[in-house]
């Protein structure tokens, strides 16, 4: 059965089907029903650093296919004997991406670039005039296998995260952006310090043992420039 699934993919994609499919964090995604592993990562940062609490507005940047805001809209969620009543309201949670995703129940959803005024506009109107508690980003670029160009971009979608943050957190809030380790990141690090008040770095144990992913949590955002105009450059 394995076998047949796999013919016809190339190497490279035969390799991450069998990862996939050997997997005890995506076999365990799956009994609990996230769409992804990355549900799992954000759990562990959530559970060291406190972040989502209930009843913050949330912003997750890159969402697709949506684990992440899955985490968010249930850690999020104020008490309710009317579980319905509850997710019906306003969403709390607002994820955007590229690409279209299944709907998330409890969240609303932007389709979209952000570094596009209309997207950000539409992201303003998903959020109902509130500033977000709590900006995630999960994004990653497609990764051509090449370390240097990889972690290069990956750390762009960071400074795009961040310049969002600008706009969209208010005082006090906190951020989570992964990042790639590269001689960058300590760059990207002193960036956050300086509209943070506190800057932490982390790698969940639900990250695979070979990847240089980590991710940076930012709690205490010291408020910054709210120009829509001035937020991400085109590429």
């Amino acid at each position: 059965m394995v076998i047949k699934s796999l013919k016809g993919k190339s190497n490279a994609s035969a390799r991450w089907v069998r990862r996939q499919w050997n997997d005890p964090v995506v076999k365990q995604a799956k009994r609990e029903g996230f769409r992804s592993r990355a549900a799992f990562k954000l759990r562990e940062i959530n559970d060291r650093y406190q972040i989502l609490r209930r009843g913050d507005v949330v912003l997750d940047l890159g969402a697709a296919p949506g684990g992440w805001t899955q985490v968010a809209v249930a850690a999020t969620a104020l008490q309710s004997k009317n579980k319905q009543q509850s997710l019906s309201s306003s969403p709390r949670v607002v994820a955007v991406d590229l690409k279209h995703f299944d709907p998330v129940e409890g969240a609303a959803i932007v389709v979209g670039d952000f570094r596009q005024t209309e997207v950000r506009n539409q992201l303003s109107e998903a959020l109902r005039g509130r500033m977000a508690d709590v900006i995630l980003s999960d994004m990653a670029p497609s990764f051509s296998g090449n370390f240097l160009t990889d972690s290069q971009q990956q750390l762009r979608l960071c400074h795009n995260a961040l310049k969002m943050a600008e706009l969209f957190l208010r005082p006090g809030g906190h951020f989570a952006t992964k990042i790639l380790r590269c001689d960058g990141s300590e760059e990207f690090r002193a960036d956050l310090k300086e509209v943070f008040d506190v800057v932490k770095a982390m790698k969940p144990q639900s990250s695979r043992p070979e990847s240089t992913e980590m991710f940076m949590v930012a709690k205490g955002f010291k408020g910054a420039n709210k120009d829509k105009n001035s937020c991400c450059k085109e590429e």
